[in-house]
């Protein structure tokens, strides 16, 4: 199979194959599914869990939905990495423990959810737990995935340079109850008019982060209460969602422009103590995430990417991130590890990759390098390093956004 899509806020992938490469047997028994993403699985409802055990063994379990409208509120882990974000998840009545994962079908055998893992850090540990992710969530994606496919399929040998576009607010939200809202200061009109628009969750949307560098960033604080959107109450991330569905209507699915051109949103916000309406505007980010990496001196460097962003800074110049090093490389010898940044090589600034591959291109095999780095910390700190071309070669990984597929090219060696 190829990924052919990955979102960067659910971290759910889309993967395409070839029926044809199956066996007769395998192609007889599968049939395709039905997703029905409306309306959404409520408390009481029924549902089938259908799915592998740790044994690979098609498994089916019956359960009923406890919870609908769980938000999941998963704290940033140590090391930048994805975290689920404006999430509501499906509680069952019963605990399947962590290596059973599959759908959750209901009576007309339709899919009404996955039901996927999810991890977080608890006292510095690794806790896993499973939950129900509601097709609407993903079903609009797959639907856009066989446009982009068959695009690709029409268009063959064309260089396709982007994904899928993905449009975001880049803000991640925290939920709080309206009972607590009265104690920062929102008025009782606006719970009213809350309680009375959702009367299950009876709550409101707080803003927890924005991404760094984002149009949110500089629009919406830490702390600001989102109220409505284009003047339609909101109050679950279910909400916001559709809202953002209902602004984007009418461009095209596969067209990065026709989503950045699209018109402010008009977000209603408690700030600063007082009801305000802030223009807003939605940002597209690509369907396939990270395409480009540069191996150098044993250290995997590329672009910060969004787990980095959303950690609230980034250097002046933003610089390149190392992600990754090898052990006995230069970078490990010589402490140019992982979880900083590359701001300048030889006295000279590295803002991005290109400009960073320029940078080192003229630099000898087993010749002296300066690197100026700085630390997630915002610690910063200088080290001269010796280059290995030979057991160390420059090398870049790139992805083809027509075939899914990694290719490596081998820049500089001996």
């Amino acid at each position: 199979g190829t990924v052919r899509f990955l979102h960067p806020l659910h971290n759910f992938a889309l993967v395409s194959y070839d029926p044809r490469e199956l066996n007769v047997d395998a192609r007889k028994v599968i049939k395709p599914c039905t997703i029905v993403s409306e309306p959404p699985l409520s408390r009481g409802d029924k549902v089938v869990l259908v799915g592998l055990s740790g044994a690979l063994r098609p498994t089916a379990r019956d359960a009923s939905v406890t919870n609908a409208t769980a938000a999941l509120s998963i704290v940033t882990a140590e090391i930048p990495r994805f975290h689920a974000v404006n999430e509501e998840v499906i509680e069952l009545d019963q605990d399947f423990g962590t290596s059973f994962s599959g759908v959750l079908i209901d009576e007309d055998s339709s899919v009404r959810a996955l039901w996927g893992s999810f991890s977080r850090q608890v006292a510095g540990e690794e806790r896993e737990f499973c939950a129900g992710i509601h097709s609407y969530t993903f079903s609009s994606w797959v639907d856009k995935t066989v446009l982009y496919l068959k695009r690709l399929e029409k268009n063959s040998g064309q260089a396709q340079g982007k994904s899928i576009p993905v449009p975001v607010m880049n803000v991640e939200f925290n939920t709080l109850l309206l009972s607590k809202a009265a104690n920062y200061g929102l008025s009782g009109e606006w719970i009213q008019r809350l309680a009375d628009y959702d009367g299950e969750r009876k709550q409101v949307l707080r803003v927890k982060s924005c991404v760094t560098g984002s149009n949110a960033k500089a629009t919406l604080n830490e702390g600001d209460m989102v109220l409505a959107v284009n003047d339609k109450l909101v109050s679950s991330f279910y909400d916001i969602r559709r809202m953002i569905d209902a602004h984007c209507e009418g461009c095209n699915p596969l067209s990065f422009s026709d989503m950045e051109e699209v018109k402010d949103m008009k977000l209603t916000t408690f700030k600063d103590g007082k009801i305000q309406d802030v223009s807003f505007k939605l940002e597209v980010v690509d369907g396939l995430g990270t395409d480009r990496l540069l191996h150098w001196a044993g250290a995997q460097i590329q672009d910060s990417y969004r787990a980095v962003k959303e950690r609230g800074f980034l250097p002046g110049n933003h610089g390149v991130y190392i992600s990754r090093w090898h052990h006995g490389s230069p970078s490990h010898r010589y402490g140019m590890y992982a979880l900083h940044w590359i701001l300048e090589v030889n006295g000279r600034p590295t803002p991005n990759l290109n400009a960073f591959l320029e940078e080192t291109a003229g630099l000898a095999h087993k010749s002296f390098v300066r690197v100026k780095l700085l630390h997630l910390d915002n610690k910063p700190k200088v080290i001269t390093l010796r280059l290995d071309l030979r057991f160390w070669p420059t090398w870049e990984l790139t992805l083809d956004h027509e075939t899914g597929q990694w290719s490596r090219e081998v820049i500089k060696s001996v």
